[in-house]
């Protein structure tokens, strides 16, 4: 594990879904405190998180993975010389069907794509079955870390 950035992470949330509300700064603190966590290879510098609609994370996943069906979080890694974390793309709306199918929280399960697109940058994948195994236990590391500090995002999705 590299040691912790240097200062803290600006973060830039975008939400591009008119039906999504959240509190900007519950999205902060919750990067923050993972980073100031130090469980994680976090990468320093800007990160972006936009909350997208289907079709375009459904664009993007094309784009980037030659695969048109939508998904619930794209992960871009960053830049460090240009002092960029990293993107992240997250679906509200394929979260809400996933919760609603399984009987989920929809902010919980918001929160998890929010959180396992802040892994993917740390360097975890979910590819492979070994890999998607660690990355399975990090997210509970990270919920657990997000839980003792009160610094869970609530989301909600007007419909």
């Amino acid at each position: 594990m590299n040691e912790r950035p240097k200062e803290p992470k600006r973060i830039q949330a975008n939400n591009l879904c008119p039906n999504l509300f959240y509190e900007e700064d519950d999205i902060e603190q919750l990067i923050l405190t993972l980073d100031k966590a130090g469980a994680f290879d976090a990468p320093a510098g800007e990160l972006s998180l936009a909350f997208v609609d289907k079709e375009e994370i459904a664009r993007l996943h094309d784009e980037f993975m030659s695969d048109p069906t939508p998904t619930d979080v794209i992960t871009f890694p960053g830049d460090p010389d240009f002092d960029l974390a990293g993107e992240i793309c997250v679906c509200p709306q394929v979260a809400q069907e996933y919760a609603d199918k399984e009987g989920l929280e929809f902010s919980d399960e918001l929160a998890l794509y929010v959180i396992h697109g802040y892994l993917h940058l740390c360097g975890f994948d979910d590819i492979q079955d070994d890999d998607r195994a660690q990355m399975r236990t990090a997210e509970q590391q990270a919920l657990e870390i997000a839980r003792n500090a009160k610094v869970l995002p609530t989301f909600e999705l007007k419909r």
